[in-house]
């Protein structure tokens, strides 16, 4: 370590002394005094290691190598936890193995002292389910989190706490806070025992494989060492004291070489400042976030970036070279337990958030990654040797309440996969193939090396990027399995060109042979080559993508068989060793290039082909399905460690039990043998393909274009009507009374809303002044965060917002605030004052749209929020008072607008709707309610389901209640664009009539006619499979295009 510093010094020769000195001091500081060493902290392999271990290649789970593709779940997100398992299945059904779970210490915890692990916070339920579903867990307690959700998961109360939130004492640089770490130390004390129950080294049917702490925190941020080393020692030795066995890791911002462990050092101790130890944890994790929303870039300025999403450009395929292509070499350039460990990613890009004052929505950001960018990611990431990654999102669900920080609006739609109605995106479809290919070719694919030489060279540019091949025994290198990863990105946008191949025959003799392959721009696929078939078949390279295989092993008479299912062939071909015959009702073209290499080509069209060498029986059959019937493809596949634990006859990991094509969504229950599966309008039949039969009472036909014995198509129940806008009834309205409210008196310089607890949704001001003097102007200047709205003596008197985007300005989402004072402005109000002797009133509400999530080094959670100060010209001194919501005396924090009557039950009155009735800004703050019945018929809710959302349209800003829980804002004015709030499931009543509650108020007069509220379904985009929403014309009949969902069980023999 002395020679650390030597080597920083010396490479510093032409600065400053002072400056030099200054460094190693933050270097060495930061490494901490803690007597917590690497070793003791570490994952006890010795113990745990023939359950789970690892090398530098992947995971093993029972000695079984192990891929890890997961998706990231946030069980907060979703109000309703009857939700949590259909989401849940949707995962597997996605391709994905495991989930990682961000755990909300806010969520938990309401007030100090008090935790809460009840119903939608019952995360030994969540466990249970994952265990039940067979999903391995990343568990990520924190106590940091981020994810745009307020404090960044820090507890609201103690972000009213004068400690160093998350140890920063100022932006840039931290200071260890004792106090600090024992709130922390409480939180694991609380969560970490559940999860431990759980763990895979502690629970023969366990899933939490590994534990994270903290998030994205930097050892050096742009080479200036900020992260503290005894934050980790403390929180890793909490963790190992509160019964974690599982390895412990964190994540990097980027791959910058955060605490990776070095237990090498601890065995020469040192107490010399000039020679303290770092510490690491077990599994080295990165973060890889490259390419952004253009309008909501992560840049600390945003001065001229395109707002209008019609104009964003679309993004660079260099940003994504530029970001990817080195990651190997660079993670393992950091030595030490860096080169020991697999290629981790915690959280690999796969959508991006939206945030106020932006003019897109989630459907622009969908639009702008398109429907191949997950699955790019994943192809490029896969080539450089990652075994483990975890997409953050899978599922984005909701920021319902007010769970999202200054960043985080209603929808966290993230774009994602899985939309947050819930639809399967093909963003999903497409990213499923890839999953299915590298798990159906597991057992050469989770150990590969990079190709020096590689053998494949291309017609044109960027459209080659790598090979790698199996890990083999010394010698035995041509034998190995080799993958090439395809990645067009070609300037020409071409989709069509040749691959040429470099072949060494069993003679030894050199050929190169052309193949003609089709790959659309901006798209991926991994190339499968030198790979024996287990009928004996040699495959030399294939430029057809193989989507999925499948092992039929030899029983009885049957000698067994492999398949292959790939598209409709536009242009890609096999090549094979050897002499082959070819038949099946796939059309299909053999071509010689040598004694001993033939190149096998289909024709457009759906079918099977079978492939055998001459005079034998085995066969390589191929499906070729078509784009439609390959983004329904679903694969189960039971891996060792679950078939295990639920007692069930195990064969291979990574072929899968049973396939099928044809519906959305199929989820395959492995304990009950039944197939459950979900389909829309347009699907009329599901295609099984398995070698266990459909129980004889089930409708069975042998399918005509792949009629083989172990392929069976049932038609599907014929989907029931459904009229989804239903009728919105009994509408009734009340005022908000401020002088009914309970207010107190406070000192603005030290008693605003942070001191108070008021940090959800809305806080209220009120002053009194006396009558001033006709014919002199009155000003009102506020400053304020970030929403007010203001009303003098009943009358509207203005409203604005305070927001930026760009760092050290008034309301800056993300990082300090340095120019405060700017955030100023005057009001007029000299109309509004009273000239008679009657006292002058004015309300100030303030809508808090979050608490910064003091991410990165910045020191941003205790920003100004409320009212900042407030004058009144010609008056020096004006008392003010407060009202609002105390959050600590919430059940769940983040379910208030601010305002004490909003679950008011008197002062209702019948009404006509509020689009009959309009919005004026001086009537102040007034609720709606309204009434409808669920489309859905109470005895056909568990076969049909049918998303809901409520419209609104209209330049005024309201809090959304569905039965009584808060569930969203919108803000009609422009400040956000959001129109479409989903309505969740499990808050919807079935039986009874549901009821929304709108809180309304209004900068302008909204004419009624400039209003729309409805209750309608999701008509989206089911053609392109985006998920995006269609607008539908006012006198369109239009329940046709609604998504609706039948269900539908097929039990198995």
């Amino acid at each position: 370590m002395i020679a650390e510093v030597i080597a920083v010094t010396v490479t510093a020769l032409a600065i400053p002394t002072g400056f030099v000195a200054f460094y190693v001091w933050l270097l060495q500081s930061r490494k901490g005094t803690l007597p917590i060493t690497t070793t003791e902290c570490a994952y006890n392999r010795n113990k745990y290691g023939h359950i789970l271990d690892w090398d530098k290649h992947c995971l093993y789970i029972h000695k079984n190598p192990t891929l890890i593709f997961s998706g990231e779940f946030h069980y907060w997100r979703l109000p309703d936890q009857s939700r949590w398992e259909s989401v849940l299945k949707k995962y597997r059904a996605g391709g994905f193995n495991c989930i990682r779970i961000y755990f909300h210490w806010g969520f938990h915890n309401p007030d100090q002292g008090i935790y809460k692990f009840d119903g939608n916070r019952d995360v030994n339920d969540l466990l249970n389910l994952c265990e039940k579903l067979g999903l391995y867990v990343l568990a990520a307690p924190g106590p940091y989190i981020c994810a745009e959700t307020q404090v960044g998961g820090f507890p609201l109360w103690l972000a009213a706490e004068k400690h160093r939130i998350r140890h920063i004492k100022f932006t840039g640089f931290k200071e260890y806070d004792k106090t600090f770490a024992e709130y922390e130390k409480e939180w694991f004390e609380n969560i970490l025992p559940i999860l431990a129950r759980h763990q895979i080294t502690e629970k023969s049917n366990g899933c939490v494989i590994a534990l994270q702490i903290e998030n994205e925190l930097f050892e050096k941020a742009r080479k200036i060492p900020f992260g503290l080393h005894d934050e980790m020692r403390f929180l890793c030795k909490v963790a190992r004291d509160c019964g974690i066995t599982v390895p412990l890791f964190t994540n990097d911002p980027d791959e910058s070489g955060s605490f990776i462990a070095k237990p090498e050092y601890d065995a020469k101790p040192s107490t010399n400042f000039f020679n303290r130890r770092s510490f690491g944890l077990d599994l080295y994790g990165f973060d890889k976030y490259f390419i952004f929303a253009p309008s909501d870039s992560p840049a600390p300025f945003d001065f001229g970036s395109e707002q209008d999403p019609k104009k964003w450009k679309p993004w660079d395929p260099k940003d994504m070279v530029n970001a990817l292509d080195h990651l190997e070499k660079e993670v393992r350039s950091f030595g030490h337990d860096a080169a020991k460990s697999p290629i981790f990613i915690p959280e690999l890009q796969g959508g991006w958030y939206t945030s106020y004052k932006s003019k897109h929505t989630f459907d622009d950001i969908y639009n702008f990654y398109g429907d191949r960018f997950t699955r790019i990611v994943y192809d490029s990431v896969l080539a450089q040797g990652c075994t483990m990654l975890s997409f953050y999102m899978v599922y984005g669900g909701t920021n319902w309440g007010t769970l999202g920080d200054i960043d985080g609006t209603t929808s966290y739609d993230y774009s994602a996969c899985i939309r947050e109605s819930g639809y399967i995106s093909a963003r999903l479809r497409n990213l499923r193939l890839g999953l299915f290919f590298a798990r159906s070719f597991s057992d050469v694919f989770a150990k590969t090396v990079r190709v020096k030489n590689p053998n494949i060279r291309a017609s044109i540019k960027n459209v080659f990027n790598l090979q790698r091949r199996t890990v083999v025994d010394s010698g035995e290198e041509s034998n190995a399995v080799v993958f090439t990863f395809l990645r067009n990105f070609s300037k020409a946008e071409s989709p069509k060109f040749e691959l040429f191949v470099n072949y060494i025959g069993a003679q030894g003799k050199k050929v190169l042979f052309g193949m003609q392959c089709y790959l659309p721009y901006k798209s991926s696929f991994i190339a499968l080559g030198n790979y024996v078939t287990s009928t004996g078949l040699k495959l030399i390279f294939s430029s057809i993508p193989i989507h999925l295989r499948i092992l039929h092993p030899p029983s009885g008479s049957d000698p067994g068989r492999e398949i292959w299912i790939i598209p409709v062939n536009d242009g890609g071909e096999f090549a094979f060793e050897g002499e082959i015959n070819v038949d099946g009702n796939l059309r299909s073209s053999v071509r010689n290039i040598s004694d001993s290499i033939n190149i096998v080509s289909f024709n457009d069209g759906i079918g099977f082909a079978r492939i055998r060498h001459a005079e034998d029986s085995k066969e390589l059959i191929i499906l070729a399905l078509d784009n439609d019937s390959l983004g329904t493809l679903h694969a189960v596949f039971d891996e060792p460690h679950w078939a295990q634990a639920h007692n069930r006859a195990f064969n291979l990991s990574h072929s899968p039990l049973i396939v099928s094509w044809g519906t959305q969504n199929v989820y395959f229950d492995l304990e009950n043998n039944t197939i459950e599966t979900e389909y829309g309008e347009v699907e009329k039949e599901i295609t099984i393909l398995s070698l266990r039969q459909l129980t004889d009472h089930t409708r069975v036909d042998s399918n005509s274009f792949y009629s083989l014995p172990f392929i069976y198509k049932k038609q599907l129940n014929k989907p029931s009507a459904v009229h989804t806008t239903p009728e919105l009834f009994n509408w009734s309205t009340r005022i908000t009374n401020f002088s009914d409210l309970e207010w107190r008196e406070i000192d603005l310089k030290n008693g605003g809303a942070a001191e108070n607890h008021y940090a959800s949704g809305h806080v209220l001001y009120r002053a009194k002044f006396p009558s001033m003097k006709k014919n002199r102007k009155i000003q009102l200047n506020v400053n304020m965060r970030h929403r007010c709205t203001i009303f003098v003596n009943g009358k509207f008197a203005g409203g604005h917002m305070t927001f930026s985007k760009n760092l050290f300005f008034p309301g800056v989402k993300m990082g300090p605030e340095l120019f405060a004072s700017l955030g100023d402005k005057k009001y007029d109000i000299t109309k509004f004052v009273n000239v008679n002797e009657e006292d002058n009133i004015i309300i100030i509400l303030v809508d808090n749209l979050g608490i910064s999530r003091q991410s990165v080094v910045f020191n941003d959670a205790r920003n100004p929020r409320g009212l900042i100060s407030a004058k009144i010209s010609g008056l020096s001194k004006v008392k003010w008072e407060i009202c609002g919501v105390d959050v600590r005396k919430l059940e769940i924090p983040f379910i208030t607008s601010g305002f004490p009557d909003e679950h008011k039950n008197t002062g209702w009155i019948e009404s006509s709707s509020i689009s009959d009735y309009g919005v004026m800004p001086d009537e102040g703050v007034k609720w709606w309610s309204f009434k409808f019945k669920h489309p859905v018929d109470p005895k056909y809710k568990e076969i049909i389901n049918a998303p809901l959302r409520l419209v609104l349209f209209g330049a005024f800003t309201s809090f959304i209640f569905l039965n009584d829980t808060l569930i969203g804002r919108y803000y009609g004015n422009g400040d956000f664009s959001q129109h479409n709030y989903y309505l969740m499931d499990g808050l919807l009543k079935f039986n009874e009539e549901n009821k929304i509650t709108l809180m309304v108020y209004s900068w302008e007069q909204v004419h009624s006619n400039d209003i729309k509220v409805e209750v309608r379904g999701w008509e989206i985009d089911d053609v392109n499979k985006s998920g995006n929403i269609i607008e539908i014309p006012e006198d369109a009949n239009d329940d046709h295009k609604s998504w609706v969902v039948m269900r539908e069980k097929i039990k198995l023999n």
